[in-house]
């Protein structure tokens, strides 16, 4: 599937500029299906069409002020991650924590000082001290020349290796998607809708944490991928 991706991703790629409307639909598409899947897996009952009302300015009166004020900090965090894609930032520890402050609506955010237990994949995360040395062994590695050939592969490894160090005192689920979801569009990919429950998504996780397979991880991206390249495809279309 991934050369199908590739052959799409040129076509698409020779079809630009893209015409406004065409443009302004797939902006929408790309941040409606990030911000509802990844709430999704931690746990929101939102339904996709409450979160794309929400999105687009309404206020609803059986949603609580708090998912409100999430997918708004949800939709500001994506506009950054967009924004440093276009620049050709790498990211980094600092860029990782501007995200997770506009996300979480915490002034300093910083990494977690405590040593949680993480019983929905039966695993105890390192200790917290040793949190920032691994966060900057995962930095080294990430702009590595390692499975440069594949962004998705990568973007896969990447997420569940934030998972394995578990970095935050909040929202660390929330971060390794976003870190994976910009390591997508830096590499020219669209990001992408999570398309797997909140039990197969910790299935994942646990099969990665006992036997380093992303293999599950790895195809909900490539799928997704494929799926969203599928839609431009259709949106850019003559």
């Amino acid at each position: 599937m991934y050369r199908e991706i590739k052959k799409k991703k040129l076509i698409l790629d020779n079809r630009k500029p893209y015409k406004r409307e065409a443009m302004w639909l797939i902006d929408e598409i790309r941040r409606i299906d990030w911000i509802y899947s990844s709430m999704k897996l931690d746990g929101s009952p939102l339904t996709k069409e409450a979160v794309e009302r929400i999105y687009k300015g309404n206020f609803l009166t059986d949603i609580s002020v708090k998912d409100h004020a999430l997918i708004s900090n949800y939709n500001e965090a994506i506009s950054l991650a967009f924004e440093m894609a276009d620049m050709g930032y790498y990211l980094s520890e600092k860029y990782m924590f501007r995200l997770l402050g506009i996300l979480t609506g915490e002034t300093e955010a910083e990494y977690r000082s405590n040593n949680p237990v993480l019983r929905m994949i039966g695993y105890n995360p390192p200790h917290f001290k040793e949190v920032d040395q691994q966060m900057e062994m995962l930095f080294l590695w990430l702009h590595s020349g390692e499975y440069q050939t594949n962004p998705i592969e990568k973007a896969a490894y990447l997420h569940n290796k934030i998972i394995e160090i578990y970095p935050y005192q909040i929202a660390s689920e929330a971060m390794a998607r976003m870190a994976a979801q910009y390591h997508l569009i830096s590499n020219g990919l669209p990001p992408v809708l999570w398309n797997i429950s909140e039990q197969e998504y910790y299935d994942a996780l646990r099969l990665y944490l006992k036997n380093e397979d992303i293999k599950p991880i790895y195809d909900v991206l490539e799928r997704s991928v494929f799926n969203k390249l599928e839609v431009m495809m259709q949106l850019t279309a003559e």
